[in-house]
């Protein structure tokens, strides 16, 4: 019998080719899948606590995100969902099945399916401190296509309650570097297989500014050339798949932190770019958002505008005109003789790349550029 062939993805995770990833990771790696952050409670399991990567700015806090957007309404998060062109919707925390988050949680995954469909792809993730066949029944209920247990080693036999829902049954849990964690890890994936449950998920290990100092405390060190992953974790994923592949049937899937904090992000971003990219703005590869911008005094603006109207015959809606700024599409601030205008009339010119948002709140300027550097950058002296 052959061993299987561990697949690694253009996203850079990894997988069993002929098992395949779960859907909730399909759509993540895609950039459809909108992440509800539904707020920082939970009971600080011992098994977890101390590599924590959220931020203290929403541990323990109250506040409700989709993707990077604070909200305080549900027809928010189908507001960011329109934008993203979601295909499904992943619900984290804190803990969403907490006692105190278990009924927004189900009032979130009601509203979200009545709107969007029972196609509209639904997970969670739980440390399963308080699950149990009563909540498995009100999940499945509601409409939970998909749920990921974190659970201490004692708590393993809660998973059971999951099954024959309706819902698909795994576990997500990161790859520690320690013998005795990836033995117990090990026993955990037998178990899911014995049990009957669909997948298990290894997230690369991660340093954080929340749990930096804990991992240092328990001398973790970087692995070299990067600013997030733990030494060894990788390493000790690819080995533990390789030996226990040719035992077990379930899905697994391992996903590196290259995979989670810069392909999902970047793929969001080109969606949410598509459908809310304006006619002077072009899409980087990035997801970004590029236009020129020209600023200066305002009486030097209006008449450039006029001049860029009447004369130049740049059509109106590939400008956008402020008394503090003219923006525009880059194909033409890239022009010569564009640039010698700017000069007479004593104007600055710029590159702008910006996260995909309009809401100012949450839009960020990446790179403000002149555009004679920009020139010199992308190698157009000569243009």
């Amino acid at each position: 019998m052959r061993d299987p062939v561990i697949v690694e993805s253009r996203a850079h995770t990894f997988y069993i080719k002929k098992a395949g990833i779960p859907k909730g990771c399909q759509q993540c790696l895609k950039g459809s899948k909108a992440v509800l952050f539904l707020n920082g409670i939970c009971q600080n399991p011992k098994h977890c606590w101390w590599y924590c990567p959220i931020s203290e700015k929403r541990k323990g806090k109250r506040d409700t995100y989709i993707n990077e957007i604070q909200i305080s309404s549900k027809e928010q998060i189908l507001h960011e969902l329109k934008a993203i062109n979601a295909k499904g919707m992943s619900i984290t925390g804190g803990d969403p099945l907490y006692e105190p988050n278990l009924k927004k949680t189900l009032d979130n995954i009601k509203f979200i399916k009545e709107n969007k469909g029972k196609k509209f792809h639904i997970h969670l993730y739980t440390n399963s401190l308080n699950f149990s066949e009563e909540i498995a029944v009100k999940l499945a209920r509601a409409g939970l296509d998909e749920i990921r247990f974190n659970p201490s080693k004692e708590n393993w036999n809660v998973i059971k309650y999951a099954l024959k829902k309706g819902m698909s049954v795994g576990a997500e849990v990161p790859v520690i570097p320690e013998v005795e964690y990836i033995e117990n890890l090990k026993k955990l994936i037998f178990y899911l297989n014995k049990i009957g449950a669909d997948f298990i998920n290894l997230n690369e290990f991660e340093y954080s500014l929340p749990n930096s100092q804990n991992l240092k405390d328990r001398n973790f060190k970087l692995e070299a050339g990067t600013i997030a992953s733990v030494k060894n974790s990788k390493e000790c994923a690819i080995k533990l798949i390789k030996e226990i592949a040719p035992k077990i049937s379930i899905k697994i899937h391992f996903c590196t932190i290259i995979a989670k904090d810069y392909w999902q992000l970047r793929e969001r971003y080109l969606r949410r770019a598509k459908t809310i990219k304006l006619p002077y703005e072009q899409i980087t590869k990035e997801g970004l958002l590029l236009y020129a911008l020209i600023e200066g005094e305002k009486n030097s603006l209006k008449e450039f505008y006029n001049l860029l109207l009447s004369e130049l015959e740049i059509p109106q809606n590939f400008l956008s005109y402020e008394e503090i700024n003219i923006k525009l599409p880059i194909k033409f601030a890239l022009e010569e003789f564009f640039m010698d205008l700017i000069v007479q009339h004593n104007l600055q010119g710029y590159i702008i790349e910006m996260t995909p948002f309009r809401e100012e709140k949450y839009q960020q300027i990446t790179e403000k550029t002149p555009i004679k550097l920009f020139k010199e950058e992308i190698g157009l002296n000569d243009y």
